[in-house]
């Protein structure tokens, strides 16, 4: 019994100094200096032009936001509707049922939401 726990013990402790290792082979084997080249924005493979302080509307970034969200969601319901018909074969289909439109109801419920704070308008 005693082991078994001594076997976990020992693999831990050596991935924790292997991960140790690595970091501390990186660290000697990097370049202390960099130069201006490594220092610079990158911009795909383009001379940077300008500063890298933009403006940037955040309309963009929770649009992306809901996207995922809603893009998430479609993972769920996708395993959902395949089992479902098991679940009603077996007497459970009205708890599934249920189950999935108390999940519909919470997402709309966010997209609801975000209309109202007009994340969908563009201008």
């Amino acid at each position: 019994m005693h082991a078994s726990y001594a076997t976990v013990g020992v693999y831990t402790l050596l991935s924790i100094a292997l991960v140790l290792a690595i970091f501390a082979v990186t660290w000697v084997l990097r370049p202390h200096h960099a130069h201006s080249e490594k220092l610079a924005t990158y911009e795909c493979g383009e001379r940077p032009t300008g500063g890298a302080w933009v403006q940037f509307r955040v309309i963009f970034y929770l649009f992306a936001l809901i996207f995922v969200i809603f893009d998430v969601e479609v993972l769920f319901i996708v395993p959902w509707a395949l089992i479902f018909r098991d679940g009603a074969a077996v007497g459970a289909g009205w708890f599934l049922l249920a189950e999935m439109t108390a999940f519909l109801i919470v997402l709309l419920v966010g997209w609801a939401f975000a209309y109202r704070r007009g994340c969908f308008e563009w201008e």
